[in-house]
């Protein structure tokens, strides 16, 4: 009886530790003191920045009653991260990350303070916008290379998939409490000249919201070769970078799938209220769902990286995340009930984040330390120019297919559309799930060839070693 108790109490034990360590291990990049800094100050300061984004595009609209100005926008924000992210990273390698950082939200600190300021002194205009939103493109340009890259510094090798998905956990979390915030706010002022003063006072909490981020900064404790660590300019030619993913057949072909998933996968966030209104014949509460609903789905795939990222193969995490998404978007095509919406949402919202969090993880672990702040500089610009690009083209291709239509009773049968009902938006889905699909696919086979090719090298190179031994032999 007692050895019964006994074997009853270690497996209850082995059953708490195994807990206590899923618990830890979900989490363990915050037993790092410098990266708790960085997480809650990040958290402060994207939900604020998030904030100003919801705030900023209805100001565009509410000043010019156009909707290309918030487009306009909106792409300002994030065009000069296409244009300028490998210089960004360039710096990041020439130059200490954490002053870099510093510097970078300073001045966001800045030019959010002076968007407040003269909005609420009724100074607004369309241009002031564009100019404000252009000027805080460049300095993300710089900063989000710098960024990227310093994560490492602050956790290591090991947790560094870990602090990646945490990081994307913050992001989702603080995208939807950003907005809620601004909404409330407008909320209570109303519109006009009061809606007005609402977006100022957002402009206003989100500068200083990087006074958490830059005390965080501050207060890191990093070893003096992070803290003065710079290289040879010679060394850091722009270039460089773009050479040496070139000459890493791996990294390069991980680009392209994120680039693609980025052009195909994130477009779903514009067509999402299409989808709503054309397909499920809802409001702005069905809106609210489906988004909810990728919201809800990003957070559990953010755990699941957190948790089991570094535990797991991580080509796993890729080969689920390019299947749910494409699949999802494949379904959500043909579905015409709120349910299976959401659960195509939730399951397109979960993909993404399984994939993008692990590739960027694999990318920095293969890059070389000296190279780090490049490489993450092209990932920027690959993912800023496919963005904005695949949200561009899905609007355009459902408004054309919209209004001319395409007459093929297969398609029709296959997507579900009613007689007479257009059938450019489950379209521009299926071609999305499609596209993902084929991706991935050609991404695939590339990477076994360049995996053969590498083989047959080392056998080669195995085999002349040996008939070489043997010649010595004789």
């Amino acid at each position: 009886m007692s050895q019964q108790a006994a074997s009853t109490s270690i497996a209850s034990t082995r059953l708490s530790q195994s807990r206590f360590h899923w618990h830890t291990d979900t989490f363990r990049a915050l037993r790092h003191r410098n990266y708790q800094l960085y997480f809650f100050g990040q958290f402060v300061s994207v939900t604020g920045s998030w904030a100003q984004s919801a705030a900023l595009t209805w100001l565009a609209y509410d000043l010019t009653k156009e909707l290309s100005w918030p487009a306009r926008v909106g792409a300002m924000q994030v065009l000069p991260t296409f244009l300028l992210g490998a210089w960004g990273g360039s710096l990041a390698d020439r130059w200490p990350k954490r002053p870099l950082i510093f510097v970078a939200q300073a001045m966001l600190l800045f030019l959010a303070l002076l968007l407040g300021t003269l909005v609420l002194f009724g100074q607004a205009t369309p241009w002031l916008l564009l100019t404000v939103a252009a000027a805080a493109g460049i300095v993300n340009a710089i900063d989000l290379p710098a960024r990227l890259s310093f994560v490492i510094d602050l956790v290591g090798r090991e947790d560094l998939p870990n602090a990646i998905a945490l990081n994307s956990m913050l992001f989702n979390l603080a995208r939807m409490l950003g907005p809620i915030v601004s909404g409330v706010l407008f909320a209570v002022a109303g519109g006009g000249r009061t809606g007005q003063n609402a977006a100022a006072v957002c402009f206003l909490l989100n500068g200083l919201s990087f006074v958490g981020v830059l005390i965080a900064l501050a207060w890191m404790d990093l070893p003096p070769a992070l803290v003065g660590r710079a290289h040879a300019k010679g060394r850091d030619s722009l270039g460089e970078g773009f050479r040496y993913v070139g000459r890493h057949p791996r990294l390069m072909l991980l680009f392209l799938l994120s680039g693609a998933m980025s052009f195909f996968g994130w477009p779903i966030l514009s067509l999402l209220p299409a989808v709503a209104d054309q397909r499920l014949r809802g409001s702005a509460d069905c809106y609210a769902w489906l988004l909810s609903a990728i919201g809800g789905g990003a957070g559990i795939a953010s755990l699941l990286v957190a948790s089991f990222g570094s535990r797991l193969p991580r080509r796993w995490f890729l080969a689920a995340g390019v299947t749910l998404a494409s699949s999802s978007l494949l379904v959500l095509a043909s579905a015409r009930s709120l349910p299976l919406a959401m659960t195509c949402c939730a399951f397109l919202g979960c993909g993404l984040i399984l994939f993008f969090p692990t590739s960027q993880a694999i990318v920095q672990l293969n890059s070389a330390d000296r190279m780090r702040g490049r490489v993450m500089g092209i990932w920027s610009m690959v993912l800023s120019g496919a963005y904005p690009l695949g949200h561009l083209l899905a609007g355009h291709a459902a408004d054309r297919w919209l209004k001319s239509g395409i007459d093929s009773a297969i398609l029709s049968r296959g997507l579900n559309v009613q007689p007479n009902e257009a059938q450019g938006l489950p379209l521009v889905l299926a071609i999305m799930g499609l596209g993902i699909a084929v991706s991935s696919a050609l991404a695939f086979a590339l990477a076994l060839k360049a995996s053969a090719s590498t083989c047959r090298r080392r056998l080669a190179v195995t085999d002349g070693e040996q008939k070489c031994n043997k010649a010595l032999q004789l």
